[in-house]
């Protein structure tokens, strides 16, 4: 089949034709069967609306490149009276009522099967009137202003953010993500990203732009993850496209004068052996102390030791930003999956490499700008679910930028936006707490409270005199214990576990009263010392998203049950175990 097509620009208007008595329209929506185009014998879009209670509108499109179809729908639609539907040849789009309500990223080619235009309509035109053009044009979606940042995606589940790269450029800074729709499904699963674009100059008012970097070839299957950077006047955004004949990743670079509106520059380079291509991704481009500017890619290294742990930070050199040399592998971690998302810069004095892997961030920091790295004790640079995340500037700060899975076990791409603060402690090591300008108002105990086990051990537990979602509490145990924390409960719901366990230097969230060693979870901060002296305890709970922050300086986000403090009073227990311990 034809992989690539170069189908001339169409669009498909369809309109609910039911009238009432003098000539008013029917408030019912379009009917569940709505129509069908054939070409070449062949059906090519198919269009019909489910007929439940929200009538989701679904729209198959066929091409020659795949025999299952692109799937585009309209949600909440059973009282939709009209919908356009644009083949833009590298794009398509699904209009609702005049609102965008779905977009794909073909290949192939859908009405000119046989090199001809063939397109035959088949509908009942007493309910629908639908009319086929030649010719469209894409059509621009205002960008407007973020109501509220904390924990944001443009339709969560729907349209997600993904891989996070931000930028700071004086006083603004520009956070670039990944534009994700349902979870990297897209284009028959390549993903189909591109470069949104959101910025701020406070943390708390975001705006948005227009898309930075986007598909506009049928063979792009992605514009996977890169960087940012402003050099010789102008700003550069790097970027590795994710081929559609599955050949070598081509890495590339788009131009601004003004850092919103991108031109790609369209020329492409690849990795060459030792370095594998296919996967190559994630370049992190920036100008070095010795002069030069570096780009570090994640692939393979076909020279590693030992093979099953050859995943690496390709490094490649340039004078000029558009002709690269390759070197020896920047890092080669030893992990048995590729470091992705790499960042890189200098702090008060150190310099840091993070990267991820398993989407988990990593560091290393060095007095040196290339090295030798020193690997951490607590390596892990925040919670396990906190994915890819990347920093940049924010005066002398530095603010770090991931993201959240829709899915609570971390098993699917892309969910909400996760920002962070980057903490520096004096030996060089960092940390993770929430953004001072975008913290919740936290409740406090209205009085301290006191629990003890009892002189035979056991278990105490007490509700406390506190309410609201997002609580700031200060657990002290008087002397050695087995485990202490909190629970909380939404309403009647299932009830959840703060667990601190000083035995184990650790930190987690559970399923309230399961036991630990019998319930391993992702929901766990490790290599927490000091625990037995206490902690406080930073809580936020905002729909099923739980967000902790232990000590001011680690922090762990998670899912709990879908909704689950939406609408909902939590109440706070605290409990101690073969202890005592005073909750203030």
């Amino acid at each position: 089949m034809d992989i690539l097509g170069q189908e001339e620009k169409w669009s498909l208007a369809v309109e609910a034709a039911g009238n009432q008595a003098g000539g008013q329209e029917a408030e019912c929506g379009l009917p569940a069967a709505i129509l069908d185009i054939v070409s070449d014998g062949k059906t090519a879009v198919r269009l019909y609306r489910q007929e439940d209670a929200a009538g989701k509108v679904v729209c198959e499109v066929y091409t020659t490149a795949s025999e299952e179809p692109l799937i585009l729908t309209a949600e909440n639609a059973a009282k939709v009276r009209s919908l356009r539907l644009v083949w833009l040849n590298y794009r398509i789009e699904l209009w609702a009522d005049g609102r965008l309500a779905d977009e794909e990223w073909p290949a192939g080619s859908c009405l000119t099967r046989s090199g001809v235009w063939d397109a035959r309509l088949i509908c009942s035109e007493e309910m629908v009137r639908a009319r086929l053009e030649k010719g469209a044009q894409k059509t621009a979606e205002e960008p407007g202003e973020i109501a509220d940042i904390r924990y944001w995606a443009p339709e969560p589940g729907r349209h997600n953010v993904g891989d996070c790269m931000p930028f700071s450029d004086g006083d603004t800074f520009h956070l670039f993500y990944l534009k994700d729709r349902h979870q990297h499904k897209a284009k028959w699963g390549k993903g189909a990203h591109q470069f949104a674009h959101i910025s701020t100059r406070d943390m708390v008012h975001w705006k948005q732009h227009p898309v930075a970097v986007e598909i506009t070839h049928q063979w792009e299957g992605s514009i996977c993850t890169g960087s940012v950077i402003r050099a010789k006047g102008k700003y550069y955004a790097f970027y590795a496209v994710r081929m559609m004949d599955g050949s070598g990743a081509r890495l590339s670079w788009a131009v601004s004068d003004d850092c919103i509106h991108f031109t790609k520059s369209e020329q492409y380079f690849t990795l060459q052996p030792p370095y594998e291509t296919v996967s190559a991704r994630d370049p992190e481009v920036f100008a070095g102390a010795d002069g030069s500017y570096h780009m570090l890619v994640t692939t393979d290294f076909e020279d590693a030791q030992v093979r099953e742990r050859n995943g690496c930070l390709a490094h490649l050199v340039s004078d000029d930003l558009e002709n690269w040399r390759q070197e020896k592998p920047f890092l080669v971690p030893g992990y048995t999956d590729q470091p992705e998302c790499s960042d890189y810069f200098e702090w008060n004095g150190w310099y840091y490499l993070i990267f991820s892997n398993y989407g988990t961030a990593k560091y290393r920091y060095s007095r040196t700008p290339f090295g030798p790295w020193i690997c951490p004790e607590q390596e892990i640079l925040d919670g396990l679910l906190y994915r890819v995340p990347k920093t940049a500037a924010f005066g002398n700060r530095r603010i770090a930028a991931g993201f959240l899975c829709i899915h609570p076990e971390g098993e699917s791409y892309a969910g909400n936006l996760i920002l962070r603060e980057v903490v520096q402690r004096a030996d060089g090591t960092l940390g993770t707490c929430p953004v001072k300008e975008l913290r919740w108002e936290e409740s406090r105990l209205q009085e301290t409270v006191m629990l003890e086990s009892g002189e035979s051990g056991g278990y105490a537990q007490k509700r406390l005199p506190i309410s609201g979602n997002s609580v700031k509490i200060e657990a002290k145990p008087e002397e050695s214990c087995g485990n202490y924390g909190l629970i909380l409960q939404a309403g009647d719901k299932a009830a959840w576990e703060i667990r601190v366990e000083p035995g184990l230097d650790a930190v987690g969230i559970y399923p309230a009263h399961s036991n630990l060693y019998y319930c391993p979870s992702k929901k766990i901060l490790t290599q927490m010392k000091g625990l037995a002296g206490g902690c406080l305890l930073e809580i936020s709970l905002k729909g099923d998203i739980l967000d902790l922050c232990v000590n001011g300086e680690r922090t762990l986000i998670c899912r709990l049950q879908k909704g689950y403090a939406d609408g909902e009073s939590v109440s706070w227990s605290g409990f101690v175990k073969d202890g005592k311990v005073l909750f203030a």
